[in-house]
């Protein structure tokens, strides 16, 4: 079966460009996760919002099973008895402003995290200006498809804009989905609605703020919070760090 696909996000973007052979690694309801030699490729309905290893579209994602091979030639991707063509796809990537422009957003952005439900993991105590310090204490940590911990260090990476972040996850104690998503947000890729959240904070725009908050914290079954949960803590670190 052909599909048209419409999205993809930067990382997904260089997954195909490498091409290759691989599996289906594991399927969901809303998502497939592809296994390739440029690295991991989340294939996913229309319901998924936007993300940097997120292929979207019209994806008959039940037909799919772990362990399916999987071919890409020519950004033509062939799973088990899917074929999608992904030519000519929008390429997606989230605007991440400044940190001088953050920590203006930062009052803003903190009323309203600080008024979102908690991580899976309870308090936090985790110093967010220390990077090697945060990915030894929350690699890895907690329940999910993605480790809780994992979700918070997201946020945490997102907002610090540090080059060594990369390196600092590359080989970081999780698995590889969760290792995927984290790698990106050290590149500065989020999920679209996180993106939405800082853009508002920014403008100051208290409604849209709201809205797209809401949108992150319905993301998984308890990813939105604890992704939320880094968020506060990174505009914490950048507060801290244009005090």
């Amino acid at each position: 079966m052909t599909a048209a696909w419409p999205e993809l996000g930067l990382g997904a973007e260089a997954v195909l460009a490498a091409g290759g052979r691989g599996t289906v690694a594991a399927t969901f309801t809303r998502a497939a996760y592809l296994r390739l030699p440029g690295g991991l490729l989340a294939l996913t309905t229309t319901g998924v919002p936007a993300g940097p290893i997120h292929a979207r579209g019209p994806i008959p994602i039940h037909r799919l099973s772990a362990g399916d091979r999987v071919v890409v030639e020519d950004r033509r991707v062939q799973a088990g008895p899917v074929c999608v063509d992904f030519g000519g796809a929008t390429i997606w990537a989230g605007a991440l402003p400044g940190r001088p422009q953050l920590a203006a957003g930062a009052p803003l952005a903190l009323a309203l995290l600080d008024a979102a439900p908690p991580s899976a993991l309870g308090e936090l105590r985790v110093d967010p200006a220390d990077l090697p310090g945060a990915v030894a204490a929350l690699c890895g940590r907690g329940p999910g498809l993605t480790p809780a911990g994992d979700d918070v260090l997201a946020g945490i990476l997102l907002l610090a804009q540090d080059p060594a972040a990369d390196t600092l996850v590359a080989g970081a104690p999780t698995n590889d989905i969760a290792r995927a998503f984290l790698l990106w947000a050290a590149r500065g890729q989020s999920i679209e609605p996180v993106h939405r959240f800082l853009a508002a904070a920014v403008a100051g725009d208290r409604p849209a703020g709201a809205a797209a908050l809401g949108h992150v914290l319905r993301f998984g079954h308890s990813s939105g919070a604890d992704l939320a949960a880094g968020l506060r803590l990174g505009f914490r670190a950048v507060i801290a760090d244009n005090g």
